[in-house]
C-alpha cells in the first residue's frame, strides 16, 4: 500500500514516533507484524499495565487453558508462511546532501500529521467511552413483552432480589427514570397484541369493562387481573378508586370484595413485604445481568411493578379505614372482617391494618367493638408470635387522651383473655402493671362499683401466675384490695378474693385477714343469684386445703352447711361434694360427726410437746397461758387474730354462728347437725349427697353438680326422654296415701265414686308433710272432673274409658262429635233449614216460563 510505503520511508533514526523506552510498543514492530498505522494508534491507547498471563490479563477470568492459543497457531500454519513476509534490504546508493535535506522535512511533516492523527482519535475514544456510559440508562423500545402473561408475578425469577443496603439516590433515580418507560411501554404492547388478537371473548371483556353493569365489570377486571397482572395495573387502580367513591355504598363494598380476593389471591405474596423500589440492589444489577439488556430491563419491570402496587395496597387500606368509620353497621363490619383477613394471611401493611381493627375496640356500637375482640382473639390463636405487638397496640389505646371509658373496657376484657405461658414473663409483667395504673384510677375516683373493676382483677388474677416481677406491685395494693372487697358486689370481691389468695399462697403464709374476709363473704346474699358459683366454690375449696388450722375449717363447713339450706340444689350439690373432698383431704374433720363434737381438743391438753406445729397443740398453748405459764416472748405485731382477747375468748363453750373470725366461733364445740336437715332434703341428690357425707363415705361422682342439677338439665330429661309404648290393657293398681300428720275435715262432704276409675298408673302423690293444701288441691281437681261428665253422654274416666284409647277430653270428644254432626246433616241447623224448607213446593217449568 502506498500509505505503508510511505510510513516506512519516513521512519528512521531518533525520529520514530515508536521509539521510547524498552517494553514499549513501536510503530515499527506493528508494521513488522502486518498492521498500520491506525492499528498502533489502537494499540497505544490501551492500559498495559496489567500482567498477561497467555493472552490473557493475570488473575482474570479467561476461557483459554495453557498453551491453548499456541496450538491454534501452529494448527493455522502460519509458519510455513513467515519467509514471504521477510523484507530483503537491498543497498542503496549514497544519497546526496539535497536529498538528505528533502527527505529529513519530508518525514518531519509526516511525523507532525501522525501526532495529529493521534491525538484526534484519543479525543474520539475518549467521547465514544462518555457515550457508551450515557447508553446504559437509553430506552430502546421492543417489539416483544419482557414479561409474559399468565402466573403469579412475584413466582418469576428476579422478584426475591433485595437489599438492605442504602443505594445512590442518583442512580436509583436514573434506573427509575428508565424503569417507567420500560413498564409504560410493556403495558402499550400488551394493549396493542390485545387489541390485534381475534376473537369475541377479548371484544367482549374490553365491552364489559368499559361499559357493563357493575358486577360483569368486576368479574371482567378480575379475569384480565389474574391474566396478566404486571400489564394491568390500572384495573387496580380503579378498583381502589370505586372503595374511595362517596354516594355509592354497594359499588364501594363489591370494589373491596374483589380487591381483597385478588390480593390474598394473586398479587401479594405470603411469606414477605412487598418491597419499595430503592430496596433493590441497582450497584449490582449490570454485574447480575452479564451485560444482557432484555434481563436487566425485566428486573427494572417488576422492581418498578411492586412498588407501584405497594402504594396501591396502601391506598386500599386507608379506604379500608374510611369505610369502617361508616354510619352503617353492615359495611364497619365487613371492612373489619377484610382488615382482619388481609392481617392474618399476608404482612404487607400489617401495621396498619393492625392500628385499624384494634380501633374499633371504641366503636360505639357495643356489637362492632364485642366484633373487633373476637377477630383480635383469632389473629392471636393463628399467630401466637404476635402477643407482644398486639397488646403493646392495645396499651396505646387504653392510654389515649380522649379514649372513652367503654373502649378501656372493652380493651381491658380483651386483655384478660390472652393465653400467656411462663416464656412470657416480662409481657405478664408488663399487663399487670397496666391492670393497676387502671385499678388505681377507678380506686382515686371511687368507681369500685363497674364493670372495669371486675375486668382489672380478672386479667390480673390471669396474668399474675406468669409475671415474674409482680408481687411488689401487688403487695403495693394489698390494703386497698382487703377494702374492695367489702365494698364490691359479689362477683368482684370473689376476683379481688381470689387475687390475694394467689398473692398469699405464693408466699406460703395466708393471713387471718383473708379467711375472716372469705368467712363473711360466706354470707353475701348475692351469692345465690351470682354467675361466679363454682369460682367461689374452688376459691374456698382450694382456701380451705391450704389451712392449717383444723378449728377454722371446721367453721367454714358448718357455714357452708347452713347456707347450703337456702340455695339451690344444684349449689347445695356442689357444697356436699366440697364438704366430701376437705374432709377427704383432712380426715380429723369426721370427729364432727359424732355426737361429742368438743371431746377433739380434751384430747391434746395433756400432750407435753410443745413444739409441734399442730393447730390443735397451738390451742394448747392458750391453756397455759390461761393457767399462767407466760412464755417470754415480744409482743406480738397487729394482726387479725386478737392476741388480747384470748383470755375471753377461751371461756366461750358454744358455737357462735353469727361471730366474725371463724377462729373463735367455737365450731370445735359443735357438731355438723346441718347434714341431719339435709338428708331430708326434697332434692333426691342432695339427701343422697348428705347421707353419704354424714356415714363419712366419700361422695363419688365425675360430673359437675352445679351444671347437672339445675332445673334446665331436670326438663330437659323430660323433653328428650322417649315415648313409653302401650301394650295391650294397662291394669290398675292400689295405692295407698300415707296422710301422716294431716287432718281433713270431710263431714260434710259426701263423694260416690262408685262408678268411677281413677287411673294413676303412672302418678306417684306424695303428702308426707305437705299439710292441707294438698288435699284440697286434689279434692277440687276431683270436683271439677265430676261436673264435666255430669250430663255427658262420654264416659272418660267410667268403665268405657277404655275406648278412649287417645284419652282425648270430654269438650275434644264433643266437638269432634258436633263436627261429624254437621258434615252429615245431622246438626239442629242443618234440621231446622230441612224442615222449613220441606213444606215449600218448587214451581213447575211451566209457572217458570209463563214468570219469564
Amino acid at each position: 500500500m502506498p500509505e505503508e510505503d510511505d510510513a516506512e520511508a519516513g521512519l528512521s533514526g531518533d525520529e520514530e514516533p515508536g521509539d521510547g523506552e524498552d517494553g514499549e510498543l513501536q510503530l515499527e514492530e506493528v508494521l513488522k507484524l502486518g498492521g498500520t498505522k491506525s492499528d498502533y494508534i489502537f494499540l497505544a491507547g490501551l492500559d498495559d499495565s496489567n500482567e498477561l498471563v497467555d493472552g490473557g490479563k493475570k488473575g482474570a477470568i479467561d476461557d483459554l487453558e495453557e498453551g491453548e492459543l499456541e496450538k491454534f497457531v501452529t494448527k493455522l500454519g502460519i509458519r510455513a508462511y513467515s519467509g514471504l513476509q521477510v523484507v530483503v534490504e537491498t543497498p542503496e546508493k549514497a544519497p546526496t546532501a539535497e536529498q538528505q535535506s528533502s527527505e529529513k522535512k519530508k518525514k518531519q511533516v509526516k511525523v507532525k500529521k501522525v501526532e495529529e492523527a493521534s491525538a484526534s482519535e484519543k479525543k474520539a475514544q475518549l467521547s465514544s467511552g462518555k457515550k457508551s456510559k450515557q447508553n446504559v440508562f437509553e430506552f430502546t423500545p421492543r417489539q416483544v413483552l419482557l414479561v409474559k402473561p399468565g402466573g403469579k408475578w412475584f413466582e418469576l425469577e428476579y422478584c426475591d432480589e433485595g437489599s438492605a443496603a442504602p443505594q445512590d439516590a442518583a442512580l436509583v433515580a436514573s434506573y427509575k427514570t428508565l424503569a417507567t418507560q420500560l413498564l409504560q411501554a410493556e403495558v402499550d404492547l400488551y394493549r396493542t397484541k390485545k387489541n390485534l388478537q381475534k376473537g369475541a371473548n377479548s371484544a367482549w371483556m374490553k365491552t364489559v369493562v368499559s361499559s357493563g353493569v357493575l358486577a360483569d365489570r368486576m368479574a371482567a377486571m378480575t379475569v384480565l387481573i389474574q391474566d396478566a397482572p404486571v400489564h394491568t395495573l390500572e384495573h387496580v387502580e380503579s378498583l381502589v378508586a370505586m372503595m374511595k367513591k362517596k354516594g355509592n355504598r354497594r359499588m364501594g363494598l363489591m370494589a373491596m370484595d374483589t380487591l381483597r380476593e385478588l390480593l390474598l389471591s394473586n398479587l401479594l405474596p405470603e411469606q414477605r413485604k412487598l418491597r419499595p423500589f430503592a430496596e433493590h440492589p441497582f450497584h449490582q444489577l449490570e454485574e447480575k445481568a452479564s451485560g444482557n439488556r432484555d434481563s436487566r430491563d425485566r428486573r427494572l419491570v417488576l422492581w418498578l411493578y411492586e412498588h407501584r402496587l405497594k402504594l396501591l395496597v396502601a391506598e386500599f387500606v386507608q379506604a379500608l379505614d374510611l369505610m369502617s368509620h361508616d354510619t352503617v353497621p353492615t359495611t364497619k363490619t365487613k371492612a373489619l372482617a377484610a382488615a382482619h383477613q388481609l392481617l392474618c394471611r399476608r404482612p404487607e401493611q400489617e401495621r396498619a391494618l393492625l392500628t385499624q381493627v384494634v380501633n374499633k375496640l371504641g366503636d360505639p356500637e357495643y356489637k362492632t367493638a364485642a366484633k373487633a375482640s373476637y377477630l383480635l382473639e383469632t389473629l392471636l390463636h393463628q399467630h401466637p408470635n404476635m402477643k407482644a405487638v398486639v397488646c403493646n397496640e392495645v396499651e396505646r389505646l387504653m392510654f389515649r387522651p380522649n379514649v372513652s371509658a367503654k373502649a378501656q373496657y372493652y380493651a381491658v376484657c380483651f386483655l384478660s383473655q390472652v393465653m400467656l405461658s411462663h416464656d412470657e414473663a416480662p409481657l405478664a409483667a408488663k399487663l399487670v402493671s397496666v391492670y393497676f395504673s387502671f385499678f388505681r384510677s377507678c380506686v382515686k375516683k371511687k368507681d369500685v362499683e363497674s364493670k372495669m373493676l371486675s375486668a382489672l382483677l380478672s386479667g390480673v388474677n390471669r396474668a399474675y401466675p406468669y409475671a415474674g416481677e409482680g408481687d411488689e406491685k401487688v403487695k403495693e395494693q394489698m390494703d386497698t384490695l382487703f377494702r374492695v372487697v367489702h365494698l364490691v358486689k359479689f362477683n368482684t370481691a370473689v376476683q379481688a378474693l381470689m387475687l390475694l389468695f394467689q398473692v398469699m399462697d405464693s408466699q406460703q403464709s395466708v393471713s387471718d385477714r383473708y379467711y375472716v374476709a372469705l368467712y363473711k363473704k360466706l354470707l353475701d346474699p348475692g351469692l345465690s343469684s351470682s354467675s361466679k358459683q363454682s369460682m367461689f366454690l374452688n376459691l374456698l375449696y382450694k382456701s380451705l386445703k391450704a389451712d392449717v388450722c383444723v378449728r377454722r375449717v371446721k367453721a367454714f363447713v358448718k357455714r357452708l352447711l347452713q347456707i347450703s339450706a337456702e340455695q339451690n340444689s344444684s349449689f347445695t350439690c356442689g357444697a356436699l361434694f366440697l364438704v366430701s373432698e376437705v374432709m377427704r383431704s383432712k380426715p380429723s374433720l369426721k370427729m364432727l360427726l359424732q355426737e361429742g363434737g368438743d371431746g377433739e381438743e380434751e384430747q391434746f391438753k395433756d400432750l407435753p410437746d410443745d413444739d409441734d406445729d399442730d393447730e390443735e397443740e397451738r390451742f394448747v398453748d392458750t391453756d397455759k397461758l390461761e393457767e399462767g405459764k407466760v412464755e417470754e416472748e415480744v409482743k406480738p405485731s397487729a394482726s387479725w387474730v386478737h392476741h388480747q382477747n384470748l383470755d375471753g375468748m377461751k371461756r366461750v363453750t358454744s358455737y357462735d354462728p353469727l361471730h366474725r373470725n371463724p377462729l373463735f366461733c367455737g365450731a370445735d364445740h359443735s357438731t355438723l347437725w346441718e347434714l341431719q336437715r339435709l338428708c331430708h332434703h326434697f332434692h333426691p341428690s342432695v339427701a343422697l349427697f348428705a347421707q353419704t357425707v354424714l356415714k363419712g363415705d366419700p361422695v363419688q361422682y365425675s360430673g359437675d353438680p352445679l351444671q347437672d342439677f339445675t332445673l334446665i338439665r331436670f326438663l330437659d330429661r323430660f323433653v328428650f326422654r322417649n315415648p313409653k309404648q302401650l301394650k295391650g290393657k294397662r291394669k290398675t293398681h292400689n295405692y295407698t296415701i300415707d296422710t301422716h300428720n294431716c287432718t281433713i275435715d270431710v263431714h260434710d262432704y259426701t263423694i260416690d265414686v262408685h262408678d268411677y276409675t281413677i287411673d294413676v298408673h303412672d302418678y306417684t302423690i306424695d303428702v308426707h308433710d305437705c299439710g292441707i293444701k294438698c288435699f284440697q288441691v286434689w279434692g277440687i281437681t276431683f270436683g271439677s272432673m265430676l261436673d264435666d261428665n255430669t250430663s255427658s253422654k262420654f264416659d272418660n274416666i267410667g268403665l268405657n274409658a277404655m275406648a278412649n284409647t287417645d284419652k282425648a277430653g270430654v269438650k275434644q270428644l264433643t266437638w269432634e262429635a258436633q263436627r261429624d254432626d254437621w258434615i252429615h246433616g245431622r246438626d239442629a241447623k242443618t234440621l231446622r233449614r230441612k224442615k222449613a224448607t220441606m213444606g215449600r213446593k218448587r214451581p213447575s217449568f211451566a209457572n217458570q216460563k209463563r214468570r219469564k
